[in-house]
């Protein structure tokens, strides 16, 4: 700040914050910022009396404070008006239009400070817990309600019924009386007829204590003063969203005056969890058992959901106003940390389905808005979570009773149990069905799932032949019942042209009329000497060609041995 007015620009440092009009030497003491110096010191004197009296003063002035002003603070604010650099501060924070006012100005920039200060101040009053202020008789509230005379208001119905103000029943302050605010003073500090009426003020108090000098510190800075009273909110408020909104009314002072008064304010707690973060990732990092993994994500997850995340909404809320906090990285670190404890919380997917608690800790991770990288992490995690969700809600009760079927029949089979084998495997085979038709539905997305369920299909597709076979000598009709259920289930060509084969040489013994005796091939029946002859005559039989050669080469012979002769 500039000037030479060192206690001006101390007593703005006093008010600076949500208390601005609250610590304001008029609204503690009732007195007008008019009032000549006797005017106070008789006022002081009144109160100093009935304080000795045991008699409450009652409370003086528009607005007036929420509870009792305590000795402290009455002497501390007389103060205030007894240093005329202390006093001009506090005179800009306070109402003008009063009836002992001498000044020149023209009425309507009065009026139109006085809403200034007037929606201010209840808004700020609303914000810290004291809710609308009672109102001087007859006074008007700007953005407040106000009711017809003699008419009742509504009753409480969460609806406010009598105009644009506060609603009575929440305690808070409607937007109305933040937007008033937020106008009216920009407004005002654009015309020089405010400083013009401080520096009338400045003659009007005759004391050599203070010059001009302090009216051009209160415009250098006033607007840092303002800003200062919805930033010191910030830290603490229930709602930063709301107060964000605020805060965007007053980004006219200066973005970068509202940005360095929010850091101000928001340094510590900025600080504070990056602290903590650190600290639970090396918490995280410092386990190596499994059991010790769990127990210490548990511990970090639920400091992360108390502590930590809130804070990083708060600061999320605020970082778009110009600070230079790195809420960005601290935003992704917290992320990041509540995405390892979600993985740690959960076993491994092929031991037991995941816990819930880590599906809720990556969704509060992916709601902090991480980097680019930390989002695919997370995401990727989420959805190998939800597929281990599905395999032991889904998969594994239709897997394990076909595992163990086809298990079952593989024994009986190995003890030569043909006909047990086949009946567990006839059994399974609505499993079987029903774990293909998942396996087109709720498992077709599932890694490696589809493949397994092709291979238990293939597998009791082999166990289905193999029963055939076993069964065929004697078996009845019932190894080509078997052979069927083998095409139907099989998936690999090797097992295809394996049941065909043996389809087809169940299907020749059929119709040669004789048992069927194994799957490599038929004895055929015996043939007699005359059809033997005729093969061999005909060349038909696999003999008749040696024999045939034979009887060529004899008569050859016969033929040289008349030549020589």
């Amino acid at each position: 700040m500039g000037g030479d007015a060192p206690v001006a620009r101390e007593r703005l440092r006093e008010l600076s914050g949500p208390e601005l009009y609250r610590r304001n030497a008029f609204r503690v003491t009732g007195a007008s910022t008019c009032a000549a110096r006797r005017t106070i010191v008789r006022r002081r004197q009144q109160i100093a009396t009935a304080a000795k009296a045991g008699v409450a003063v009652g409370p003086a002035g528009e607005l007036p404070l929420p509870g009792e002003a305590g000795p402290e603070e009455l002497r501390t604010a007389f103060e205030v008006l007894d240093h005329p650099q202390r006093r001009i501060v506090d005179e800009l924070f306070w109402f003008w239009d009063v009836p002992d006012a001498s000044c020149p100005c023209p009425p309507e920039l009065h009026r139109q400070h006085d809403e200034a200060v007037r929606a201010h101040a209840r808004a700020l009053d609303a914000e810290s817990g004291h809710g609308e202020a009672p109102r001087r008789r007859g006074a008007g509230a700007v953005g407040g309600p106000k009711h017809p005379a003699g008419k009742k208001t509504g009753k409480k119905t969460g609806k406010n019924k009598g105009g644009g103000g506060p609603r009575r029943d929440t305690g808070r302050p409607e937007d109305g009386y933040w937007q008033t605010a937020a106008r009216l003073w920009r407004k005002l500090l654009g015309q020089r007829a405010v400083w013009a009426h401080l520096r009338h003020r400045v003659a009007a108090l005759d004391d050599k204590r203070l010059t001009e000098t302090a009216v051009t510190v209160l415009e250098s800075e006033v607007r840092r003063v303002l800003v200062s009273a919805v930033a010191g909110l910030a830290a603490r408020t229930q709602d930063p969203a709301r107060l964000a909104r605020y805060c965007a009314q007053w980004t006219w002072a200066g973005r970068g005056v509202l940005g360095e008064v929010l850091e101000e304010q928001l340094t510590p707690l900025y600080e504070s969890v990056d602290r903590e973060l650190h600290e639970t990732g090396e918490k995280l990092a410092g386990t190596f058992s499994e059991h010790d993994r769990r127990e210490a994500a548990a511990v970090a997850a639920g400091s992360l959901r108390a502590r930590v995340v809130p804070a990083v909404k708060r600061l999320g809320a605020f970082a778009g106003f110009g600070m230079s906090l790195g809420v960005g990285q601290l935003s992704d670190t917290a992320a990041l940390l509540l995405n390892n404890c979600a993985v740690a919380l959960s076993p491994a997917p092929d031991t037991a389905p995941p816990v819930r608690e880590s599906f809720a800790l990556l969704e509060l991770a992916l709601r902090l808005n991480p980097y680019e990288g930390t989002r695919r992490t997370i995401e990727e995690n989420r959805a190998r979570l939800d597929e281990a969700g599905v395999w032991f809600d889904k998969a594994k009760p239709a897997f394990d009773p076909v595992v163990t079927a086809l298990e079952t029949a593989g024994r009986q089979l190995d003890r030569n149990d043909a006909r047990g084998a086949a009946g567990t495997l006839e059994a399974a085979t609505p499993l079987l069905h029903e774990l293909r038709r998942l396996r087109r539905g709720v498992l077709a997305g599932l890694p490696g799932v589809p493949e397994a369920v092709d291979g238990l299909s293939d597998s009791a597709a082999i166990l289905f032949n193999n029963c055939a076979i076993a069964l065929a000598p004697g078996g009845g009709g019932r190894a080509p019942r078997l052979l069927e259920r083998a095409e139907e289930f099989c998936t690999t060509q090797e097992t295809r042209a394996r049941i065909t084969a043996n389809r087809l040489l169940l299907d020749r013994v059929g119709d040669v009329g004789v048992p069927y005796r194994a799957p490599y091939g038929v004895r055929p029946p015996r043939k007699s000497v005359r059809t033997h002859v005729e093969e061999i005559y005909y060349g038909t039989s696999p003999i008749a060609a040696k024999v045939w050669t034979w009887v060529v080469v004899l008569l050859i012979i016969g033929a040289v041995v008349l030549i020589s002769d």
